[in-house]
């Protein structure tokens, strides 16, 4: 699972990349911030890994 923060106020929007960079998820329902997911792993973990493997599982339906 990648994370990444898209520019949007002091601590950013977070988002999970696919694995080839091409895509992004927003995960802002979530967590808003990086450091919000990081405070709340526990939770937000869990969640954040099912998002990344369903935009996985989303873009090799595009590719057939």
């Amino acid at each position: 699972m990648k994370l990444a923060s898209l520019k949007a106020g002091r601590d950013g929007r977070l988002v999970v990349v696919s694995r080839d960079l091409s895509r992004c998820a927003d995960a802002a329902a979530i967590a808003p911030t990086l450091q919000a997911a990081l405070d709340d792993w526990s939770v937000a973990g869990p969640r954040l890994t099912e998002l990344a493997d369903a935009l996985e599982k989303a873009a090799s339906y595009t590719r057939r």
